[in-house]
């Protein structure tokens, strides 16, 4: 298959395109290029050869290393038989080798759809199914899976990244040339696919997100250039995985793109985390909500050394006022709120500009830099004054793409809108505040209720660690629905009836009577996806 395929243009109707802007120009790329060699030239042109570009444990890795080892691997998938235009899974851990072969892969004019060390077998097969991927990248630890789907598919192909000692797959190791080879790039349209990025499961079924060479570099040129605006001295750090937008764009995009540093770790404990920050002088680190909930109990116990920290990122799931005040509360470094997708690839609202004085957390923040967004009326899609309430519509260099899903597509896609189920409104300063997922508003009794003022509430009770809100049947029969709280509480403390009753007469003199939750179900953790957020299509099943 040729690398020009698998264009926008080719994958999905232009009815359910969306419409892509290029404002400024930073944003102005030519019509064919590879992301992988204005990467990587780049730096070595811009004189970052030498420069640290990744710590890997006790690992370190230059620019000129990248360079070398992307162009290794590279010769590596050809003798293998990787072909522009194939896809090809990569089932590896968060390592500079995960990098260094997805670049490859991309540098070749092959789609690239990395996938986290968790997933199941069934999962990985599907994935494999959906793309017709012919090839499976991975490591000895993590075989198993691979090689229960080779086993049903004979058209796919198992590369082993180290030698294979009993012969019975291939192997990247034993494919590679003895020493540095030419940099051979797959000449490729800006729109040609080089990613595919399946989403989280957080509030359904993952869907194929598509991704082309140009928004490898839009994504970093927009928030990360515009908003952070990193210098060579930064190194940055977190528990996404790379098989997440969050996560690639940090630890792949970025730092090859603005020449500062990543710290790259399988681990993504809270205890480890603190260790690289205090060992690497992290000095940008990102994540959840509920990640940095137990990261400030941990800071709070061990008291351990951020100083080197400058910006905290968070997103993927909404910020309680209780969760930010803890934190403020033990670090002194506010947590800078943003907003963005897996099918947009990265970030389009935030409180983050490195010209301000103070960080402003009230609100989501402002429109990232290239990007448009408009508060859409929920019945007619069209927008609506600021102060009023409606859905999230975005516009810019990155659109919305599923792979195979064409209803979902349309759905999506609203007159060139990629249009999300985030209820928002926009102030008159033109901040943007979320108000809830606007498909898991609670109506009951007649009120619209959001399950985030609840949480909120909740969330400022001492014996609360965390919560989650979801719609219950009314075992009265009397209503549509009812608030349920799913609640993690402090160790030392008895969830019985007495706690129930008390924190329902919390939540009735901190907010609304309407809103408190007439049912509480105390459990050991909370489900979360692979990234840290909460998995409520699954506690709304179990309610």
């Amino acid at each position: 298959m040729s690398g020009l395929q698998n264009k926008y243009s080719e994958i999905c109707p232009a009815e359910h395109r969306p419409e892509l802007r290029f404002d400024g120009p930073a944003l102005d790329y030519p019509e064919h290029m590879n992301a992988v060699a204005a990467v990587l030239e780049g730096a070595l042109e811009r004189g970052w050869g030498e420069r640290t570009a990744y710590f890997c444990g006790d690992r370190v890795f230059t620019f000129a290393d990248v360079h070398i080892a992307v162009h290794r691997y590279s010769a590596a998938l050809r003798n293998c038989s990787v072909e522009p235009g194939d896809f090809v899974v990569l089932r590896m851990p968060d390592q500079f080798e995960l990098v260094a072969v997805l670049l490859a892969v991309q540098a070749i004019g092959a789609i690239a759809i990395p996938t986290y060390v968790q997933l199941r077998a069934d999962d990985l097969a599907y994935r494999v199914e959906d793309t017709g991927a012919r090839f499976i990248v991975c490591t000895n630890a993590l075989r198993d899976e691979a090689e229960t789907v080779v086993t049903r598919r004979t058209d796919v192909k198992l590369l082993l990244l180290e030698h294979d000692p009993a012969g019975q797959f291939g192997s990247l190791a034993d494919n590679l040339p003895a020493g540095a080879v030419e940099p051979r790039y797959e000449d490729t349209h800006a729109e040609a696919l080089c990613l595919l990025l399946y989403t989280s499961g957080s509030t359904g079924a993952p869907k194929g997100t598509c991704h082309c060479h140009r928004d490898m570099l839009a994504i970093a040129d927009s928030y990360w250039r515009s908003a952070l605006a990193p210098n060579a001295d930064d190194v940055v750090a977190g528990p996404p995985s790379i098989a997440f937008a969050m996560g690639f764009g940090l630890f792949v995009y970025f730092p090859l793109r603005l020449g500062h540093a990543a710290a790259l770790d399988a681990d993504k404990s809270p205890q480890r985390a603190l260790q690289t920050i205090a060992a690497r002088r992290v000095t940008i680190f990102i994540g959840v909500v509920s990640y940095f909930n137990v990261l400030a109990r941990l800071i709070e116990d061990t008291a351990p050394d951020i100083s080197s920290l400058r910006h905290v990122l968070t997103g993927g799931e909404p910020l309680t006022a209780e969760a930010e005040r803890r934190w403020a509360e033990v670090t002194h470094c506010p947590l800078e709120q943003f907003i963005g997708t897996t099918e947009m690839l990265h970030i389009f609202v935030t409180v983050s500009d490195p010209n301000a004085v103070s960080v402003d957390t009230s609100t989501l923040g402002k429109v990232v830099q290239g990007y448009e967004v408009e508060v859409l009326d929920t019945n007619t899609l069209t927008p609506v004054p600021n102060g009023q309430e409606g859905l999230l519509g975005v516009r810019g260099p990155t659109g919305t793409v599923y792979w195979s899903k064409p209803e979902q597509q349309a759905r999506i896609i609203a007159n060139g809108w990629n249009v999300f189920q985030d209820l928002v409104k926009r102030d008159e300063e033109g901040r943007i505040e979320y108000l809830a997922r606007y498909d898991e508003v609670i109506v009951s009794s007649g009120y619209n209720i959001s399950p985030v003022d609840v949480e909120n509430v909740l969330m400022r009770h001492p014996a609360i660690i965390e919560c989650a809100c979801v719609p219950a049947p009314d075992p009265s029969g009397q209503r549509s629905a009812i608030v349920k709280a799913i609640v993690v509480a402090e160790a030392d403390v008895q969830p019985d009836d007495a706690l129930v009753s008390e924190l329902q007469d919390f939540v009735k003199a901190n907010a609304p009577p309407y809103m408190y939750p007439r049912a509480i179900e105390f459990i050991d953790a909370l489900p979360k996806t692979i990234n840290g957020k909460i998995k409520r299509s699954e506690l709304r099943r179990r309610s």
